[in-house]
C-alpha cells in the first residue's frame, strides 16, 4: 500500500503552476482519483488550498499537520496541497485544475475564498468541501469551519498572565479581523480570571504577512517590560514576533500549528487547531456518497483545539501545570461560561 503527498505550487500568473509529486512507499504514479488502494478501501483525493507554506505561518501548519497525520493513519488517502493562493483571483484556477483533476475533497483554508467555494461547489455539487468562514453552510456540499476564538483567547491569556509578574501581557493582532476581535474578547476574559488586576496592552501589525511589522509591535511591548505576549493573529506575520520573543528569553503564545517550530524555548503555549475532524467527516461522506453541508467549530470539548505540552519549556511550573489543565477541563465541560459569539451566532 501507498499514499503520496503532491504540492501545486500557485505562481503569479493565473495559468503558470508547478506540480511536484512525492511518492511515500511502494507505488510512485498518480493514481486515478476513487481508486481502490491495496486494502481494497476507496482513494479519497483531498486538494488542500493553503495560504501559505506550513514553515511561515501557524495557521498553514496546522492545516498541514493534520493532512500529514490522516494520510498515515489511512492508506488511502492522498493529498494535494497548494500554497501561496491568498487571493482569490491567484486561488480559482488552481481549485479548478484540483477539481478538474479528480479531487474527492476540497478544503479552502481561508475566507477569501467565499465567493470562489460558492460557486464551484455548485458546478462540483457531489464532492465535499470546506472553507474556513462564518456564515450558512451552502447544501449539499459546501460546510463551513471555523473554531473557537473565544476559548483559544482564554486559555492563553490565562496562562500567559499566570507567568506575569506583575499582570501585565501584550495582545499583538493584525488587522482587527472578527475572529482577532474575538480572541481578544478571550484573551481579556482569560487575563481577569488569572488575575483580577490584569492588563491587557494591546498592539496591531495592520498586516497578516509583514513579519517585520509584528516584529516591531512585540518589541514596543518588550521596551515597556511586557514579557508574556499572545500572538493573536496566527499568520505570516506572528513568525516575526515569535522569533523576537526566543532572541529575547520572553514569555510568547500563538495558536494554529506548533510555533515551538520558530520559537523552540520562548513559545510556551499553541492551542493546535486540528482540522482532521473536519477532514475526516468529509472523507466519510466522499466514501459514502452521502453528503450534507454542515457547520465544523473547533472546541476543547470537541478535541478540535488541542495545547502543545510544557516538555521545551521550565517557565510553567508542575504546579501551574495541574491548574492549567484544569481551566482547559473547565472550558471543555463549559462550566467555565463564554458570552455567545458574535461572529458566528450559537457557538462558542
Amino acid at each position: 500500500m501507498s499514499y503520496r503527498s503532491k504540492t501545486l505550487v500557485a505562481l503569479s500568473s493565473l495559468v503558470a503552476m508547478t506540480l511536484t509529486a512525492c511518492a511515500i512507499g511502494d507505488g510512485g504514479g498518480a493514481g486515478a482519483s476513487g481508486s481502490e488502494n491495496g486494502g481494497g478501501e476507496e482513494t479519497i483525493e483531498i486538494g488542500l488550498v493553503q495560504e501559505a507554506r506550513p514553515d511561515v505561518e501557524p495557521w498553514s501548519l496546522a492545516w498541514h499537520n493534520a493532512v500529514q497525520e490522516m494520510m498515515a493513519e489511512d492508506s488511502g488517502i492522498e493529498v494535494t496541497e497548494t500554497f501561496e493562493a491568498y487571493d482569490a483571483t491567484r486561488a480559482e484556477p488552481v481549485i479548478r485544475q484540483l477539481l478538474e483533476g479528480g479531487a474527492d475533497v476540497m478544503a479552502l483554508s481561508s475566507f477569501v475564498l467565499t465567493d470562489v467555494a460558492k460557486t464551484v461547489a455548485t458546478e462540483y455539487p457531489d464532492v465535499p468541501m470546506v472553507l474556513t468562514s462564518f456564515g450558512e453552510p451552502q447544501q449539499p456540499n459546501l460546510s463551513l469551519a471555523t473554531a473557537s476564538y473565544l476559548e483559544i483567547g482564554y486559555a492563553t491569556c490565562w496562562l500567559l498572565t499566570k507567568l506575569s509578574d506583575d499582570g501585565r501581557i501584550g495582545y499583538v493582532g493584525a488587522q482587527e479581523a472578527p475572529f482577532e476581535v474575538e480572541s481578544l474578547e478571550g484573551c481579556e476574559l482569560g487575563a481577569s480570571a488569572a488575575n483580577p488586576a490584569a492588563e491587557v496592552t494591546v498592539v496591531n501589525s495592520n498586516s497578516f504577512t509583514d513579519v517585520q511589522a509584528n516584529r516591531e509591535q512585540v518589541q514596543a511591548l518588550l521596551d515597556q517590560g511586557i514579557t508574556e505576549i499572545f500572538l493573536g493573529s496566527g499568520t505570516e506575520d506572528a513568525v516575526g514576533g515569535l522569533r523576537l520573543c526566543e532572541q529575547n528569553q520572553a514569555h510568547c503564545a500563538t495558536w494554529g500549528g506548533d510555533a515551538r517550530m520558530w520559537a523552540p524555548t520562548a513559545s510556551v503555549l499553541t492551542v493546535i487547531l486540528d482540522w482532521s475532524l473536519v477532514l475526516e467527516d468529509l472523507v466519510e461522506q466522499a466514501r459514502t456518497g452521502d453528503l450534507e453541508a454542515e457547520v465544523f467549530n473547533l472546541t476543547f470539548g470537541n478535541d478540535g483545539l488541542q495545547v502543545t505540552d510544557f516538555d521545551s519549556t521550565d517557565a510553567v511550573s508542575p504546579e501551574l501545570q495541574a491548574e492549567f489543565q484544569q481551566v482547559i477541563e473547565g472550558l471543555a465541560s463549559e462550566e467555565i461560561t463564554l458570552p455567545e459569539s458574535t461572529v458566528h451566532p450559537g457557538f462558542r
